[in-house]
Protein backbone atom coordinates (compact mmCIF):
# COMPACT_ATOMS: atom_id res chain seq x y z
CA UNK A 1 0.00 0.00 0.00
CA UNK A 2 1.26 3.64 -0.78
CA UNK A 3 1.58 6.28 1.17
CA UNK A 4 -1.35 8.64 2.09
CA UNK A 5 0.14 11.75 3.37
CA UNK A 6 0.89 13.99 0.25
CA UNK A 7 2.27 16.70 3.17
CA UNK A 8 5.39 17.73 4.74
CA UNK A 9 6.50 16.46 7.84
CA UNK A 10 9.71 16.06 10.48
CA UNK A 11 9.65 13.53 13.02
CA UNK A 12 12.03 14.16 15.80
CA UNK A 13 13.04 12.51 19.28
CA UNK A 14 12.72 9.03 20.55
CA UNK A 15 9.44 7.48 22.79
CA UNK A 16 5.93 7.18 22.33
CA UNK A 17 4.85 8.85 19.24
CA UNK A 18 2.86 12.48 19.62
CA UNK A 19 1.52 14.41 16.90
CA UNK A 20 1.53 18.12 17.07
CA UNK A 21 -0.57 20.01 15.02
CA UNK A 22 0.07 23.47 14.41
CA UNK A 23 -2.21 26.88 14.56
CA UNK A 24 -3.75 29.05 12.18
CA UNK A 25 -1.45 30.23 9.72
CA UNK A 26 1.34 28.51 11.01
CA UNK A 27 3.56 25.07 10.45
CA UNK A 28 5.55 22.80 12.39
CA UNK A 29 8.25 25.67 13.19
CA UNK A 30 6.18 26.91 16.22
CA UNK A 31 6.55 23.59 18.17
CA UNK A 32 10.19 23.28 17.88
CA UNK A 33 11.60 25.92 21.33
CA UNK A 34 8.38 23.77 23.22
CA UNK A 35 9.31 20.14 22.54
CA UNK A 36 12.93 20.55 22.62
CA UNK A 37 13.36 19.86 26.24
CA UNK A 38 11.22 16.48 25.80
CA UNK A 39 12.71 14.91 22.66
CA UNK A 40 14.70 12.19 25.10
CA UNK A 41 11.25 10.83 26.44
CA UNK A 42 9.03 11.03 23.16
CA UNK A 43 8.89 11.25 19.45
CA UNK A 44 6.72 14.37 18.15
CA UNK A 45 5.18 13.81 14.60
CA UNK A 46 5.04 17.21 13.06
CA UNK A 47 3.19 18.03 9.78
CA UNK A 48 2.74 20.83 7.83
CA UNK A 49 -1.39 21.26 7.46
CA UNK A 50 -2.49 21.94 3.81
CA UNK A 51 -0.78 24.96 2.06
CA UNK A 52 1.37 25.87 5.67
CA UNK A 53 5.02 25.70 5.63
CA UNK A 54 6.48 22.77 3.10
CA UNK A 55 3.05 20.94 2.02
CA UNK A 56 1.75 21.28 -1.29
CA UNK A 57 -0.92 24.11 -1.93
CA UNK A 58 -4.94 23.26 -1.25
CA UNK A 59 -6.86 23.65 -4.50
CA UNK A 60 -9.58 23.90 -3.40
CA UNK A 61 -11.45 24.87 0.02
CA UNK A 62 -11.95 22.45 2.66
CA UNK A 63 -13.16 21.31 6.35
CA UNK A 64 -11.17 21.21 9.37
CA UNK A 65 -12.63 17.65 9.15
CA UNK A 66 -10.03 16.94 6.27
CA UNK A 67 -6.99 18.03 8.21
CA UNK A 68 -7.68 15.43 10.88
CA UNK A 69 -7.98 12.99 8.29
CA UNK A 70 -4.46 14.47 6.83
CA UNK A 71 -3.43 13.72 9.99
CA UNK A 72 -4.23 9.98 10.55
CA UNK A 73 -3.44 9.12 7.09
CA UNK A 74 0.35 10.34 8.30
CA UNK A 75 0.08 8.14 11.59
CA UNK A 76 -1.34 5.12 9.53
CA UNK A 77 1.66 5.55 6.71
CA UNK A 78 3.93 5.69 10.34
CA UNK A 79 2.63 2.55 11.89
CA UNK A 80 1.44 4.39 14.86
CA UNK A 81 -1.57 2.29 16.03
CA UNK A 82 -2.07 4.24 19.32
CA UNK A 83 -0.75 8.10 19.80
CA UNK A 84 -0.79 11.39 21.61
CA UNK A 85 -2.09 14.30 20.04
CA UNK A 86 -0.98 18.07 20.85
CA UNK A 87 -2.91 20.58 19.66
CA UNK A 88 -2.21 24.39 19.38
CA UNK A 89 -4.28 27.05 19.01
CA UNK A 90 -6.56 26.00 15.44
CA UNK A 91 -4.54 22.76 15.81
CA UNK A 92 -6.95 22.19 19.34
CA UNK A 93 -9.96 22.50 16.94
CA UNK A 94 -8.26 19.19 14.72
CA UNK A 95 -7.25 17.70 17.59
CA UNK A 96 -10.77 17.61 19.07
CA UNK A 97 -11.97 15.95 15.74
CA UNK A 98 -9.63 13.45 16.13
CA UNK A 99 -10.46 12.17 19.45
CA UNK A 100 -13.61 12.35 18.13
CA UNK A 101 -12.69 10.27 14.94
CA UNK A 102 -10.67 7.72 16.23
CA UNK A 103 -11.05 7.68 20.27
CA UNK A 104 -9.62 4.05 20.34
CA UNK A 105 -6.18 5.38 18.90
CA UNK A 106 -5.86 8.74 21.21
CA UNK A 107 -3.78 7.69 24.46
CA UNK A 108 -4.35 11.49 25.57
CA UNK A 109 -5.14 14.77 24.37
CA UNK A 110 -3.39 18.22 24.85
CA UNK A 111 -5.20 21.28 23.93
CA UNK A 112 -2.90 24.62 24.35
CA UNK A 113 -4.44 28.00 24.08
CA UNK A 114 -7.88 26.80 22.41
CA UNK A 115 -11.67 26.66 21.98
CA UNK A 116 -14.14 24.79 20.39
CA UNK A 117 -17.37 25.10 18.43
CA UNK A 118 -20.87 26.06 19.33
CA UNK A 119 -22.68 29.00 20.87
CA UNK A 120 -21.33 27.76 24.51
CA UNK A 121 -18.13 28.79 23.49
CA UNK A 122 -19.15 31.26 20.45
CA UNK A 123 -20.10 33.94 23.31
CA UNK A 124 -16.36 33.53 24.73
CA UNK A 125 -14.33 33.24 21.84
CA UNK A 126 -13.85 37.23 19.92
CA UNK A 127 -14.27 36.71 15.66
CA UNK A 128 -12.43 38.09 13.23
CA UNK A 129 -14.03 39.05 9.92
CA UNK A 130 -12.47 37.59 6.51
CA UNK A 131 -11.49 41.65 5.69
CA UNK A 132 -9.34 41.85 8.76
CA UNK A 133 -7.63 38.15 7.86
CA UNK A 134 -7.38 39.11 4.30
CA UNK A 135 -5.41 42.77 5.67
CA UNK A 136 -3.41 41.23 7.55
CA UNK A 137 -1.78 38.49 5.33
CA UNK A 138 -1.84 40.95 2.58
CA UNK A 139 0.83 42.77 4.42
CA UNK A 140 4.60 42.29 3.95
CA UNK A 141 5.62 39.23 6.08
CA UNK A 142 7.98 41.61 8.74
CA UNK A 143 5.00 43.76 9.18
CA UNK A 144 2.49 41.46 9.21
CA UNK A 145 4.75 39.71 11.70
CA UNK A 146 4.96 42.73 14.09
CA UNK A 147 1.21 43.32 13.57
CA UNK A 148 0.45 39.63 14.78
CA UNK A 149 2.54 40.17 17.53
CA UNK A 150 1.46 43.65 18.76
CA UNK A 151 0.30 44.62 22.67
CA UNK A 152 -3.35 44.98 21.61
CA UNK A 153 -3.37 41.46 21.06
CA UNK A 154 -0.25 40.09 22.80
CA UNK A 155 0.26 42.25 25.92
CA UNK A 156 2.97 40.62 27.65
CA UNK A 157 5.27 39.36 25.03
CA UNK A 158 7.27 42.58 23.86
CA UNK A 159 7.78 43.94 27.25
CA UNK A 160 8.46 40.55 29.83
CA UNK A 161 9.68 37.95 27.03
CA UNK A 162 11.72 40.32 24.26
CA UNK A 163 13.92 37.18 23.42
CA UNK A 164 10.63 35.46 22.30
CA UNK A 165 9.68 38.63 20.51
CA UNK A 166 12.51 38.94 18.81
CA UNK A 167 12.85 34.99 17.91
CA UNK A 168 8.94 34.97 16.50
CA UNK A 169 9.13 38.54 14.69
CA UNK A 170 12.86 37.01 13.11
CA UNK A 171 10.95 33.50 12.44
CA UNK A 172 7.67 34.48 10.88
CA UNK A 173 9.18 37.44 9.00
CA UNK A 174 11.18 35.58 6.50
CA UNK A 175 7.95 33.09 6.18
CA UNK A 176 5.73 34.00 3.39
CA UNK A 177 2.52 32.51 3.64
CA UNK A 178 0.09 32.18 0.64
CA UNK A 179 -2.62 34.81 1.46
CA UNK A 180 -5.36 32.58 -0.42
CA UNK A 181 -4.25 28.99 1.52
CA UNK A 182 -4.80 31.32 4.81
CA UNK A 183 -8.44 32.50 3.83
CA UNK A 184 -8.66 28.46 2.76
CA UNK A 185 -8.16 27.83 6.70
CA UNK A 186 -10.29 30.77 7.74
CA UNK A 187 -13.51 29.30 6.19
CA UNK A 188 -12.51 25.89 7.36
CA UNK A 189 -12.36 27.39 11.01
CA UNK A 190 -15.71 29.37 10.69
CA UNK A 191 -17.50 26.62 9.46
CA UNK A 192 -16.06 24.61 12.57
CA UNK A 193 -17.39 27.30 14.96
CA UNK A 194 -20.77 26.67 13.58
CA UNK A 195 -20.61 23.34 14.70
CA UNK A 196 -21.06 21.82 18.47
CA UNK A 197 -18.99 18.73 19.20
CA UNK A 198 -20.04 16.15 21.38
CA UNK A 199 -17.19 17.07 23.31
CA UNK A 200 -18.64 14.98 26.30
CA UNK A 201 -18.03 11.28 23.99
CA UNK A 202 -14.15 12.11 24.83
CA UNK A 203 -13.07 10.10 26.76
CA UNK A 204 -8.87 10.02 26.76
CA UNK A 205 -6.74 11.76 29.44
CA UNK A 206 -6.79 15.72 28.37
CA UNK A 207 -4.60 18.25 29.43
CA UNK A 208 -5.93 22.00 29.01
CA UNK A 209 -3.50 24.59 29.24
CA UNK A 210 -3.89 28.65 28.58
CA UNK A 211 -2.44 31.61 29.20
CA UNK A 212 -4.28 33.83 32.06
CA UNK A 213 -3.73 36.92 30.03
CA UNK A 214 -4.87 35.49 26.50
CA UNK A 215 -6.60 37.83 24.27
CA UNK A 216 -7.43 36.20 21.53
CA UNK A 217 -8.84 33.04 23.23
CA UNK A 218 -9.61 33.74 26.82
CA UNK A 219 -9.00 31.58 29.65
CA UNK A 220 -12.61 31.26 29.62
CA UNK A 221 -12.66 29.04 26.76
CA UNK A 222 -10.58 26.60 28.29
CA UNK A 223 -12.35 26.43 31.41
CA UNK A 224 -15.53 25.55 29.33
CA UNK A 225 -13.49 22.86 27.45
CA UNK A 226 -12.31 21.67 30.83
CA UNK A 227 -15.94 21.04 32.32
CA UNK A 228 -17.15 19.42 28.84
CA UNK A 229 -14.25 17.44 28.51
CA UNK A 230 -14.56 14.72 31.47
CA UNK A 231 -11.39 13.06 32.00
CA UNK A 232 -9.55 16.72 32.09
CA UNK A 233 -7.81 18.67 34.24
CA UNK A 234 -6.29 22.49 33.45
CA UNK A 235 -3.55 24.37 33.81
CA UNK A 236 -3.22 28.05 33.77
CA UNK A 237 0.21 29.74 32.79
CA UNK A 238 0.45 33.03 35.07
CA UNK A 239 1.66 36.51 33.23
CA UNK A 240 1.50 34.95 29.66
CA UNK A 241 -1.06 35.36 26.93
CA UNK A 242 -2.00 33.20 23.54
CA UNK A 243 1.77 32.38 23.00
CA UNK A 244 2.19 31.32 26.86
CA UNK A 245 3.95 27.78 25.57
CA UNK A 246 6.75 30.23 24.72
CA UNK A 247 6.72 32.64 27.04
CA UNK A 248 7.09 30.25 30.07
CA UNK A 249 8.38 27.15 27.91
CA UNK A 250 10.05 25.38 30.64
CA UNK A 251 7.32 25.45 32.81
CA UNK A 252 4.96 24.66 30.09
CA UNK A 253 7.58 21.50 28.84
CA UNK A 254 7.74 20.24 32.77
CA UNK A 255 3.24 20.19 33.10
CA UNK A 256 3.11 18.45 29.45
CA UNK A 257 6.08 15.76 30.41
CA UNK A 258 4.36 14.72 33.30
CA UNK A 259 0.91 14.48 31.61
CA UNK A 260 2.49 12.23 29.00
CA UNK A 261 4.64 10.20 31.77
CA UNK A 262 1.65 9.89 34.02
CA UNK A 263 -0.97 8.77 31.11
CA UNK A 264 0.64 6.20 29.10
CA UNK A 265 0.01 4.84 25.92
Amino acid sequence: MGRKFTGHFDVVGQGPPVLCIAGFGSSNWIFQRLIAPLQDGFQFILPDNRGMGRSPLASQPYQLDDLAADSLDLMDDLGCGRFAVLGLSMGGFVAQLLALKVPERLGALALLCTTSGGKDFKELFPSMTEEQVSAIYGMDPMARAQAALAPELCPRLKTRYPDVYDYLVGVRGHQAVDAAQVMFQFLAVTAFREKTLDLESIRCPALILSGDCDLLVPLGNAELLCKKISNSSLAVIEETDHLFFLEKRDEVAAILKSFLTGNPY
